[in-house]
């Protein structure tokens, strides 16, 4: 029964809690739901404003804490009468904060099951209207709107509207008859409901135009979720079952419906192709598509819009499609497209996409292709099952790292090509697909930013060795300012290898190397992932390797790491090292007995670390007992020092319930022994159940600098004669090893061009002053004061001298080309501290240390003229005296005038090698032999000539008339 007029008065006028005022949602009876959609008890509970209205106005206007959002948000409320005793219509007008409530939520809180919709579908201001047993629930976004219309007597409808692409959705909890749709959809004011003859069926239902001069729509049914299929390339992409009402269509003797999948933007509507399905008297023909967007001519699509491929005529498998995603600035339009083909034996997908920029701006493109097949191709020592290829114009691929190699969709299609076809709930769609690879928070591909021209290939190779382990490969290069070049791969074996039965080991790892030039970056690492296992499937293996070296442009050049396993506890990681994880094992037994184990080493250039631990550990209902053991230990560099921990705990736990209090009681033994130095000293800790207590031996941690004297640090430097070293460089001609200690003798010298030559100097010893020549002066290049860490020494001066002799006598350097040369050294020797403790993280060298120069001889000096000329000079191109040499430049010219003829080089051509000419020539020589003159050898076969004379002539010779 409703609520009386003078009894809402009475709630609106009441002041609660904070001016809270409260009203059932039973104010107009029926099913006391009016306010469930935003409050969990059905109660509406309004925080009045100050000066807002009282309850003779049958309204309050304030701020509500709803179901919907997690701060309160601005409502108003208004109660109708229409003059008799009771409520007979409420009104609620509420503001949720961006970005809103979905239609689902909207949905779920009055028990009505709203399938999917598009992201778009969020909705802020809402508006709950009830009246004559009709509840309309109304709300409107940035992108689309929603309404949800319900009578006791009819049923309920759902209305959904996207403003991107101008789609709408019908949506009802069971079937309704045409009067039952119109009579709804008349409630609702601002919402068309399009006129449907045949009723519409329960379910969700895209409704799309009909054919050109029909008035009456095409219903498509709205997937509540993405359909799981059989994967590979062979997974279907249509549904087989018949919507009720609707239509279906028989290909190839099976029956198919068109489907609609909500994405995040609009509907991805599939009719696979040469499909003509049938709704009472209209048609729907071609390929899928989204509802009409802008405008696109490129592609011959509208923007959101989607063509897509099935083809089925066994063996022979098809799928796939060419999809508009959306485009962000700087890019205007994207396309892109998947495809995949299964011939029964091989197995091949491509994908690929465009991004059109706005005016003036570079387009971007990539692609990439596999061929695959499950029977591998070759030698059973070594069979190929897969190739890939791709490459990007304008655009970046992303290579993650060892843990991201089981996720990298290129290198998954070199094992299964179809993988980059098919989404993750194994349907083929091809805007999910391309969405995956190319949008998200971390996406594979990307187009370049503006002013990037990078382009990227990528080659790889599945391969199976000895039909016992199976690998892939791929080789990676991307140009740019990042230049990469990059080795990735995933390979694995089980053992046995072949047999239903059981497996005892399968170890699977990951493997990635790469180098960046021009960042001086060159890394290694190797991780075992998860599928891997020794003896039991429960014992599971873990860990990883690295290795990384910084060089060249990188402010950590000098600086390296390898590491596998990880680093010691105590150990300060730098945030350029590579982090892994510990590599061991976990292996639960029986559920109640876990065994785990791990170890790790690692290399920098300040220390070597090292360790391991191993635990056993039972649980069974009250009662727990364990067995731990480890090691860690870690090794400076001279000045020698170590740091070594072992520790050994067992323990047992039980909870004894004494009367009605549960006791816990746990007994444990543990030792640990820490021993340091030199000096060497230590500590060791006992534990026994209640008592600990700890016992100290030796020398303490500061009891002695461990500083080194310079003997004992010289034996860190390299020998003698590699202390310093002189290079040779632009301008060596020929190079011959020097002698045992270092040296060269005259015969040993470099052999230099006289155009120009360029050596450096090199020392394993930061440089402070660098001289050239011999004399004193002042220095020409000058670094930092030296410290010495091991020796507890700072503030020194380290001094080159560089100078140049020629057959004893000193040569004046001092104007020749110089320029620095410097490098990162370790920390641990040229850096300030103390020799017993490890530099800071990230101070792992000292950058910027001059260690020599690069040094340059001037260039040669051109004369003015070429000086005296010999007779001899010109002996090689006589003048006959008695020829005619118009010197004079007034001179007229004398004898016969060349002319051009047209066909002289074709005579040469057919007569340079004629039986006439070549019979001419041999009698002359044999003339000329016999009158005393030396031919030498002489041509017999001049063919050469004939076949080069078009090409030995630019054009027709010059000839003078025979006299």
């Amino acid at each position: 029964m409703a609520i009386k007029v003078d009894e809402l008065r009475d709630l609106l006028a009441g002041d609660g809690p904070d001016g809270e005022v409260a009203v059932p949602g039973g104010v107009l009876g029926h099913d006391g739901g009016a306010f469930h959609p935003l409050f969990e008890d059905g109660v509406l509970r309004v925080r009045r404003e100050d000066g807002a209205e009282d309850g003779d106005s049958l309204s309050v206007t304030g701020s509500a804490r709803t179901a919907l959002a997690d701060d309160p948000v601005p409502l108003h409320v208004a109660f109708s009468h229409n003059g008799g005793p009771e409520v007979t219509e409420v009104r609620l007008a509420a503001e949720l904060p961006t970005p809103g409530a979905s239609a689902q939520e909207l949905g779920r809180r009055l028990d009505f099951n709203v399938p999917a919709l598009p992201d778009a579908v969020q909705v802020s201001r809402l508006t709950l209207e009830q009246a004559n047993g009709t509840r309309i629930l109304t709300g409107t976004g940035e992108r689309g709107r929603m309404a949800l219309v319900s009578r006791q007597d009819t049923g309920r409808l759902l209305v959904a509207y996207g403003e991107e692409g101008g789609w709408r959705v019908l949506c009802a909890d069971r079937a309704l008859t045409q009067e039952q749709v119109a009579l709804l959809g008349a409630a609702a004011a601002g919402v068309t409901v399009p006129r449907l003859d045949g009723g519409l069926p329960e379910g969700a239902w895209l409704c799309l135009p009909g054919p050109e001069g029909v008035d009456k729509p095409l219903l498509v049914p709205v997937l509540p979720k993405r359909q799981a299929a059989r994967s590979g390339a062979a997974s279907t992409v249509g549904t087989e079952e018949k919507a009720p009402g609707t239509y279906s269509v028989p290909r190839n003797g099976v029956r198919r419906a068109p489907h609609a999948i909500a994405t995040d933007t609009g509907f991805f509507v599939l009719a696979p192709g040469g499909l003509r399905a049938s709704w009472g008297r209209f048609a729907v023909t071609g390929p899928s598509t989204y509802v009409p967007g802008r405008s696109w001519n490129d592609f011959g699509l509208s923007a959101g819009a989607s063509v897509s491929i099935e083809y089925r005529n066994s063996p022979l498998t098809i799928l796939g499609g060419l999809a508009a995603l959306p485009a962000v600035d700087p890019y205007e339009v994207v396309a892109g497209g998947v495809l995949v083909v299964d011939t029964g034996t091989f197995t091949g997908s491509a994908v690929a996409a465009a991004y059109l920029p706005t005016a003036g701006g570079k387009p971007s493109f990539f692609a990439f292709g596999a061929l695959g097949s499950e029977k591998g191709i070759g030698l059973p020592a070594f069979q190929v099952r897969g190739i890939a290829g791709g490459m990007g114009w304008r655009s970046k691929i992303r290579l993650g790292g060892t843990e991201d190699l089981a996720d990298f969709p290129f290198l998954k299609a070199l094992d299964d090509p179809a993988s980059i076809g098919v989404d993750p709930d194994g349907n083929t769609d091809p805007l999910h697909v391309l969405q995956t690879l190319t949008s998200g928070t971390k996406p594979w591909v990307t187009p370049a930013a503006v002013g990037e021209d990078p382009l990227w290939l990528a080659a790889g190779l599945a391969f199976t060795v000895a039909e016992f382990f199976n690998g892939s490969a791929m080789a990676v290069l991307q140009t740019g300012e990042d230049l990469t070049l990059a080795l990735l791969g995933v390979a694995g074996m089980e053992f046995p290898k072949k047999g239903g039965g059981r497996k005892y080991a399968k170890l699977e790892i990951a493997v990635e190397l790469v180098l960046k030039p021009k960042a001086g970056e060159l890394s290694w690492s190797a991780a075992v992932t998860p599928n891997s296992y020794v003896l039991d499937p429960g014992c599971q293996l873990r860990g990883g390797v690295a290795a990384k070296i910084w060089f060249g442009p990188s402010p950590h050049r000098g600086d390296f790491v390898i590491t596998v396993g990880g680093y010691h506890p105590n150990y300060r990681q730098p945030g350029n090292y590579p982090s892994v994880p510990r590599l061991g094992f976990d292996w639960d037994l029986s559920g109640t007995v876990t065994i785990s184990g791990s170890a790790y080493l690692a290399l920098t250039p300040a220390a070597v670390m090292g360790g391991g631990e191993l635990a056993v550990r039972f649980h069974s209902g009250a009662v727990r007992a364990w067995l731990t053991a480890g090691v860690d230990a870690l090794i400076q560099w001279k000045p020698f020092f170590f740091d070594v921990g072992i520790r050994v705990s067992v323990g047992v736990s039980a909870s004894v319930k004494i009367w009605f209090v549960r006791v816990t009681i746990t007994v444990e033994v543990g030792v640990s022994l820490q021993v340091w130095g030199p000096p060497t000293g230590g500590e060791a800790k006992i534990k026994l159940w209640f008592i600990s207590f700890t016992v100290g031996f030796g020398h303490s941690r500061d009891g002695n600098d461990n500083a080194l004297d310079w003997a004992g640090f010289r034996d860190m430097l390299p020998p003698p004669e590699s202390v310093v070293r002189v290079l040779p460089g632009h301008g060596l001609l020929s190079d011959r090893p020097p002698r045992a200690d270092g040296t060269r003798g005259d015969d040993d010298a470099w052999q230099v061009s006289s155009a120009g030559f360029t050596f450096s100097t090199d020392s394993a010893v930061p440089v402070s002053e660098l001289y050239v020549n011999t004399g004193t002066g002042s220095p020409v290049e000058t670094g930092s004061t030296l410290n010495i860490r091991p020796m507890r020494r700072t503030g020194l001066t380290s001094v080159q001298r560089v100078s140049l002799t020629k057959d004893g006598e000193g040569v004046d350097i001092s104007n020749w080309g110089r320029s620095r040369s410097t490098a990162a050294v370790p920390q641990a020797l040229w850096g300030e501290g103390k020799g017993d403790t490890l530099p800071a993280a990230g101070e792992q060298v000292v950058p910027d240390q001059l260690t020599g120069a690069q040094i340059t001889s001037p260039g040669p000096e051109y004369g003015n003229d070429t000086g005296y000329i010999t007779e001899e000079a010109f002996k090689f191109d006589p003048i006959d005296p008695d020829g005619i040499q118009p010197l004079d430049t007034a001179a007229d010219p004398a004898g016969p005038v060349p002319r051009r003829q047209p066909g002289v080089i074709d005579a040469i051509a057919r007569t340079v090698a004629a039986p006439t000419q070549t019979a001419a020539r041999t009698e002359l020589a044999a003339a000329l032999t016999g009158l005393g003159f030396d031919l030498g050898q002489l041509d017999a076969d001049l063919s050469a000539h004939a076949d080069a004379a078009e090409a030995a002539f630019a054009a027709e010779p010059m000839l003078v008339p025979a006299s």
